[in-house]
This record gives structure tokens, C-alpha cells and sequence, in this order.
């Protein structure tokens, strides 16, 4: 009985860990995805490269670890709007533009088909 108190107590323990490393691991595989791309960012109007939004997305992130649980509070509260004008941010990729959160939840959709 002993053993098996202690296995759930430690399964317990164990698994918001897990689940935190699981999450970074989505977010450091989304971040590595926006990275490679040849899309550009739209924010507040302005064009900016993959890799300078990547260094924003973690700006930001920074900002709101705390309030990051999923992969989807990730993306909306990171990557889909500016917390100064509330517009939302729109990425462009080969002439097709869409919104930063729709192309952020294919992509996550993409990985989880990879995995």
C-alpha cells in the first residue's frame, strides 16, 4: 500500500513539471517555426522580418510567463495583438495574408501532426 501512496504522490508531484517542459518545448517549436519562415509580421502597420518577431514574441513572453498555461494563452497573449493599440498583428506569406493567431494555430497544428 505503501508503494502505491507513494507512486501517486510523486506522479503528483511530477506531472506540472512535465507538463510545463511540455509546453516549452510547443513554444520553443512554434518560436523555431516563425524563426525559419520567409513570412513577414505585420504590427501596428509596420513590416517586420520573422526573426525580429520571434525577439518580440519573447518580449513579451516574458512579460506574461505567469499567465501562460496552454499553447493557445501562448499564442494569444504574445503573438496575435498589440497591447498598445489592441490591433491585430497579421503575417504575410507569399502575398497571403492572414491573421497572426490563425497562422500561429496551424502551425501548432502542423507540429502536432508531426509528433
Amino acid at each position: 500500500m505503501i508503494p502505491k501512496l507513494l507512486f501517486v504522490l510523486l506522479l503528483g508531484i511530477s506531472t506540472p513539471a512535465y507538463a510545463s517542459n511540455q509546453l516549452d518545448l510547443q513554444i520553443q517549436q512554434l518560436l523555431n517555426l516563425v524563426s525559419a519562415s520567409n513570412c513577414s509580421f505585420v504590427r501596428n502597420g509596420k513590416t517586420h522580418s520573422s526573426r525580429e518577431s520571434v525577439k518580440h514574441i519573447n518580449r513579451k513572453y516574458a512579460h506574461y510567463a505567469q499567465d501562460v498555461d496552454s499553447i493557445d494563452s501562448f499564442i494569444e497573449l504574445t503573438a496575435t495583438k498589440s497591447l498598445f493599440t489592441g490591433k491585430q498583428y497579421l503575417v504575410n506569406c507569399d502575398g497571403q495574408v492572414m491573421s497572426s493567431a490563425e497562422w500561429m494555430h496551424r502551425k501548432v497544428t502542423e507540429l502536432g501532426r508531426q509528433s
